[in-house]
């Protein structure tokens, strides 16, 4: 948690080198790591160097960590096979404790201390409630009926118009390609839904178009050249052999 989670190991080199004056700034030592980004090829860009240098960035990631290590202090290592019940036992601590995290922090926490299990309880993302203008917008989006929603990710529960959304695992996305003339929902149904029982369609990613092979429609190849041609030079070469290809061909 203390180091940035997209250069982990860069940002261990900085403090392992400066040690606690990275939350003084390092503006003064910018030259000598943008010799390390260059260097090691990181491909760190300016925006993101400056963001190095600045004490706020580490005072940010030191707080994330002090944050996770005060939850692991009082949640224990127990592990859990339901995510949305440790993530509600982490709100409980945070409000105890009076730290306000945003959501790409607390999901920086949560991602570090979590993986994918299968035999885990779905992780809910909302609990959504259509009332009927929402729920024909919706319907008329996804060109499917009611019925159908589970197959977009809207699963219903006990209560009317009301829909479970889960989590997405990032891991076990997939996509293909379909004909433009093939229904996208026909096409879920025969060749993924019988193999992947708890996959549905995220609509809002597919792209509609075509695909063109610019080998097949653009490429023009070489002519080859003439019998007569390669003879000719293979002739012209040999001469430099001081005659030897001629003798082996029967010239």
């Amino acid at each position: 948690m203390r180091w940035d989670k997209t250069q982990k190991e860069f940002s261990k080199e900085l403090y392992e080198k400066y040690g606690l004056e990275v939350f003084q700034g390092l503006e003064k030592h910018k030259k000598e790591i943008a010799d390390i980004v260059e260097k090691n090829d990181l491909g760190i860009n300016a925006k993101q160097l400056a963001s190095y240098l600045k004490k706020e960035t580490w005072e940010k990631q030191e707080l994330l960590y002090q944050t996770a290590k005060r939850l692991m202090e009082v949640l224990g290592t127990e592990t859990y096979m339901d995510f949305n019940i440790f993530s509600a036992k982490v709100d409980e601590v945070l409000k105890q404790d009076k730290v306000k995290l945003s959501a790409a922090e607390k999901k920086q926490i949560l991602d570090a201390v979590s993986t994918y299990d299968e035999d885990a309880e779905k992780v809910v993302k909302k609990i959504e409630k259509l009332n009927d203008k929402k729920r024909s917008q919706l319907l008329e989006f996804l060109s499917c009926t009611e019925k159908d929603l589970p197959y977009y990710g809207y699963f219903p529960t006990d209560k009317p118009h009301e829909y479970t959304i889960y989590e997405t695992e990032s891991d076990l996305r997939d996509s293909e390609s379909i004909p433009l003339k093939e229904s996208i929902q026909d096409y879920f149904l025969r060749e993924v839904k019988p193999y992947a029982e708890e996959s549905w369609i995220n609509l809002e990613s597919v792209k509609i178009g075509y695909e063109l092979s610019f080998n097949k429609y653009f490429y023009q190849p070489t002519p080859l050249r003439s019998l007569e041609e390669v003879t000719e030079e293979i002739l012209a070469l040999e001469k430099e052999g001081d005659g030897l290809l001629a003798e082996i061909l029967n010239f």
